[in-house]
């Protein structure tokens, strides 16, 4: 189980961070007082917002808050969708999103932010050896609130896991908007990076940013052979990605148009001079990037 989580799951208290499943006893509660929520298809679980100290059950079978606030937790692929849609390339409609590096790069990072709940508005849910179909995000922003002298019992019963204390303590951060960081324990990063770059990997189509243009050139030929609601396949990202010009091609394009313009067109470099640029160009690549990768 993920270090979120307390293994010990108390079935008698309620507390801040509890994830609840929808009963039916709870979803009756949602179509009554929040018929939208209930409604709702990607809400798969609810997570508990008020502070433990305030659902304690004191005499008279009360507990102190009036209100208990509730966060609808969905999948979170739903996030990652949101987030490839602010980042893909909208000019260019493929069957999945087409993201250059530069922004796989910011997705990169608010996946770690994310996966270490340190991003606002979200509390990430890890799903690893829980109840929890699937990796999930609450969505703390869209709070929704129930009469605690009613409906206690309800949520009680609907309990099926509970966050450990210093966890608790990183949701009340999180909700309360407080000015200084709670220091709860990170994932190690070798298993951050490869949790991130599992949930990146099938997401979109990535490619580099130099790429980019000769791609929305490609696509706009595309859509005026095909219809304005043409889509690109993944192999045809690659094939208009294969077909445009490398860097090597592009500078010593450059470089032929600055000599012309430098010494006239009957001074330009014969084909035995130009094959003799494009090697030292090679050769200082291979020296820059051994691996035989492009130069970034």
């Amino acid at each position: 189980m993920h270090i979120t989580y307390d293994l010990n799951l108390s079935e008698t208290e309620l507390m801040q961070g509890d994830v609840l499943q929808r009963t039916p006893a709870l979803d009756e509660l949602l179509k009554t007082v929040h018929p939208h929520f209930y409604q709702h298809p990607k809400n798969r679980y609810f997570l508990v917002l008020t502070q433990s100290c305030d659902l304690v059950i004191r005499q008279g079978g009360q507990c102190k808050a009036p209100y208990i606030s509730l966060a609808p937790v969905r999948s979170l692929d739903l996030v990652l969708d949101r987030q490839l849609a602010q980042s893909s390339l909208t000019e260019v409609k493929a069957e999945l999103p087409v993201v250059t590096a530069r922004n796989k790069q910011k997705l990169f990072d608010f996946l770690h932010r994310l996966f270490n709940n340190n991003e606002p508005s979200y509390f990430y849910l890890d799903s690893r050896d829980t109840p929890l179909e699937a990796d999930c995000v609450a969505f703390l922003n869209l709070s929704i609130a129930i009469k605690a002298e009613l409906h206690f019992q309800t949520c009680l019963d609907a309990k099926i896991l509970q966050l450990n204390d210093t966890f608790q303590a990183k949701l009340g951060w999180l909700v309360g908007q407080m000015y200084s960081r709670v220091g709860t324990r990170d994932w190690e990063p070798k298993s951050l990076n490869a949790k991130v770059g599992q949930t990146l990997k099938d997401a979109a189509i990535w490619v580099e940013d130099a790429h980019a243009r000769p791609l929305v050139e490609a696509f706009e030929k595309l859509q005026q052979a095909a219809g304005q609601d043409a889509r690109m396949t993944a192999a045809e990202v690659v094939q208009a990605i294969f077909k445009s010009p490398t860097k090597k091609q592009l500078v010593m394009k450059a470089a032929d148009r600055v000599i012309k313009a430098a010494v006239g067109e009957d001074q330009v470099p014969g084909r035995r001079d130009r094959q003799e640029l494009r090697q030292a160009f090679d050769d200082s690549e291979e020296q820059r990037n051994p691996d035989g990768h492009e130069a970034p």
